[in-house]
């Protein structure tokens, strides 16, 4: 038996704020028409680095010399093209060319991006393979403990550890002081409901009870001995954020996406039913993702075998009582299966201030 989530709505009374629409407001008002398309030549930069816009229509045409770019984050301004950011943070730009609107393009300016670690075998593309577990839980969870237990029980076991890495998604409740949006969205994703509940990648949305031998079958039936892509990583604290580099590195050529997550241990918190002292002490808990939609993360599209695609990500720390000392990075890189759906295919874990290199067979 687990625990079913039940989330209590509670009617309260609103204001309906009118405003004034229409022309005075300039672009600022107007929703994307269409007829054009805004581009980037980055998805992520720099700080004090340019910025290069590409402006296309509709039947392929360069319009870019006709086109003016806003910056929705900052007040609708007007910017160059080149554009070059002085403040990090996450930009909103679109292009007005004519009648035509472009839909908004988002573009991550960081603060200093850390540099990749050396990739000491070039030619190599045998990688070694771990799965994606996150363990849905919270502290006030009544039958948490026993996936808890199963969850240790399969770590001591032979090499079963080395097959897989681990997130701890606390969404039980919002008591929990390991909680977090990012924990929230990612549980939602897989549309729990009942705690404990253990998900594997994202391709799937299979639970596990907590039963050390049922979790064992479900890693042999997803891991591999060798992995479809290798992860390399760097990661640096700045004053608001971690700043993650991570490069993918493909051994079958597929379309790839990357994602990474901030992860934090040593969280102390009374676990509810707790029949040993380690169950106070949570360690990889969810508490920032570089996105959610999709959880699958920033587009790196075709990578071809022995080549390598790079992409950097901002992790805002939010939490005034998060322990900055205590900070980790999971990085996950997913490919299209069969179905189309982006799979996880390879997961690192980089340290904050340090790197991770690829990890060959």
């Amino acid at each position: 038996m687990r625990f079913t989530k039940f989330i209590a709505f509670i009617a309260a009374a609103a204001t309906l704020a009118v405003g004034c629409g229409g022309d005075d407001n300039g672009d600022e008002g107007k929703k994307p028409t269409g007829g054009a398309t805004l581009k980037a030549d980055v998805q992520s930069i720099e700080v004090n680095n340019p910025i290069t816009f590409t402006v296309t229509a509709e039947d392929g045409t360069d319009i870019t010399a006709e086109a003016t770019i806003f910056d929705k984050t900052h007040n609708f301004a007007e910017v160059s093209n080149p554009y070059t950011p002085t403040e990090d943070g996450k930009y909103e730009f679109y292009a007005v060319a004519g009648s035509a609107i472009t839909a908004t393009i988002e573009v991550t300016v960081l603060p200093s991006i850390p540099a990749l670690p050396a990739d000491t075998n070039e030619a190599n593309t045998a990688f070694k393979h771990r799965i994606l577990l996150v363990d849905h839980t919270g502290n006030t969870c009544g039958y948490c403990p026993k996936m808890m237990l199963a969850l240790k029980e399969v770590s001591e076991t032979g090499d079963y550890h080395s097959k897989y890495y681990e997130a701890m998604s606390h969404s039980y409740a919002q008591s929990d002081p390991a909680t977090s949006a990012a924990a929230n969205a990612i549980s939602g994703h897989f549309g729990v409901r009942d705690y404990p509940t253990l998900t594997y990648n994202f391709a799937y949305s299979t639970s596990s009870s907590y039963n050390a031998e049922h979790i064992k079958q479900q890693i042999d039936a997803q891991w591999r001995e060798s992995a479809d892509a290798g992860i390399a990583a760097s990661a640096s604290l700045a004053a608001k954020s971690v700043v993650v580099n991570a490069e993918v590195k493909a051994a079958v050529e597929n379309d790839y996406r990357i994602t990474a997550w901030l992860l934090e241990d040593g969280i102390v918190a009374n676990q509810t039913n707790g029949t040993e002292e380690w169950m106070n002490t949570h360690d990889n808990a969810i508490r920032q993702a570089s996105t959610t939609s999709p959880i699958s993360g920033h587009d790196l599209g075709t990578i071809k075998a022995g080549e390598k695609s790079s992409h950097a990500m901002s992790l805002e720390i939010l939490g005034t009582k998060w322990n900055r000392d205590n900070f980790k990075v999971m990085v996950i890189a997913s490919a299209k299966n069969s179905k189309g759906v982006f799979e996880v295919v390879n997961v690192a874990i980089c340290p904050v201030g340090g790197s991770v290199a690829y990890d060959y067979k």
